[in-house]
């Protein structure tokens, strides 16, 4: 039995929120875990004790995953430890104690024990305080969906502690306003997502995944077929959100001078990808603009529709233009991606030579395109139930 099924047969968890956690992991990622955290549904104590208990293996608390001794972090080679995404918790008589988000690896366990000649003991723990760890000791950074934002989560949100069984649960997801937009799929459910802001985690955001062809393995991007056509067949089968937002991206960085895709999590727009024609924009994924603030990405966001024209003066929308290349031509376009009700990510376009205004159907048609792919996606993790 999976986790998912696992906690709604203990009554830990309700189906609508189980349903609404695999929204979550098929858009942003992660494991199914790492998720229920993020969402508020379970805590991290709460999820680890759960995954202890049905694995039948002891757990490592977070104190022991973030005050781990220098001379024990050197038992395993770093080369080992971004292989297998394991860390060295304590020695006691040549047995060592190992964190890990799956104890039952027991090919992983043969082959640290087999580089280190101790006897592995393996301690679960749960992927979102495993990938701190694991930043903290070897410096193996981060994804991004695995940080907290500036200033704290997702307005700081905190979800009601559970009740006693037996008494009535508190609403645990607010539905979203559900205002009219052209590329809103028809879903009868929505979800927020609170980013935990609780672990003492911290480092730059790292580069993005290199992502694959989906016109053929090892095509460079010039080489890659980027017509509507095959971008709607590579919607169809991606594997995964990276490989969404890069045709989303590939595609319409071909089409106007230039393109860009940010995503929102809560109140904070991050940078995901950036294009010119074939050239990604370096350090694009380390924009951080809070929605709190005033730029054109808050109006999208809040407003749920396009944004078409030149770019108010303020400081949000100067970092903007300065993390996309500089100062951008008055003709701009942004738009809205929705999910479930929400605006999840916004795509940026810029082109000097062609009126945009003619290109708001092709955009939002490309949108929408997009949502039916990431509820590809979520049907694939209902599925599996992962």
């Amino acid at each position: 039995m999976k986790l998912g099924e696992m906690l709604v047969s203990e009554g830990r968890i309700t189906s609508e929120e189980l349903e609404d956690t695999l929204k979550g992991q098929a858009i942003f990622g992660g494991r199914f875990g790492t998720n229920l955290i993020e969402m508020g549904i379970l805590d991290e104590l709460e999820l680890t004790h759960f995954l202890s208990q049905k694995a039948g293996f002891p757990h490592a608390s977070p104190e022991q995953l973030m005050n781990v001794a220098p001379q024990v972090i050197r038992l395993l080679p770093e080369e080992a430890v971004r292989k297998y995404r394991v860390v060295p918790l304590a020695l006691n008589n040549r047995k060592l104690l190992l964190a890990m988000a799956d104890p039952e690896d027991f090919a992983t366990i043969d082959e640290i024990s087999f580089v280190t000649g101790y006897i592995v003991v393996p301690l679960i723990t749960p992927e979102i305080r495993l990938v701190c760890a694991l930043e903290k000791y070897y410096n193996i950074k981060r994804e991004l969906r695995n940080r907290p934002a500036a200033g704290g989560g997702r307005g700081r949100a905190r979800v009601s502690p559970r009740p006693a069984s037996g008494t009535a649960r508190p609403p645990l997801l607010q539905r979203a306003s559900r205002a009219p937009a052209v590329n809103q799929p028809k879903v009868a459910s929505s979800f927020d997502l609170p980013l935990l802001d609780d672990l003492d985690c911290f480092g730059p955001i790292d580069e993005p995944p290199v992502l694959t062809s989906f016109a053929g393995a090892g095509l460079q991007p010039e080489e890659q077929d980027y017509s509507l056509d095959a971008v709607l067949r590579g919607l169809v089968q991606a594997p995964d959100r990276h490989q969404v937002a890069e045709l989303i991206v590939g595609y319409t960085a071909r089409q106007f001078s230039r393109s860009a895709l940010f995503l929102i999590k809560g109140n904070q727009a991050t940078g995901w990808i950036a294009q010119t024609g074939t050239e990604p924009r370096p350090g694009f994924n380390t924009l951080k603009i809070s929605l709190s603030e005033t730029s054109v990405l808050k109006s999208v966001a809040e407003s749920k529709t396009y944004y078409l024209g030149a770019l108010p003066t303020s400081p949000c929308n100067s970092r903007m233009c300065a993390a996309l290349g500089g100062e951008p031509p008055p003709n701009q376009l942004l738009a809205p991606l929705i999910m479930m009700g929400r605006v999840v990510a916004i795509l940026y376009v810029n082109d000097s030579s062609r009126r945009l205004d003619e290109s708001i159907p092709e955009v939002q048609k490309l949108l929408s395109k997009a949502s039916m792919a990431f509820e590809i996606l979520i049907l694939k993790n209902k599925i599996l139930l992962a």
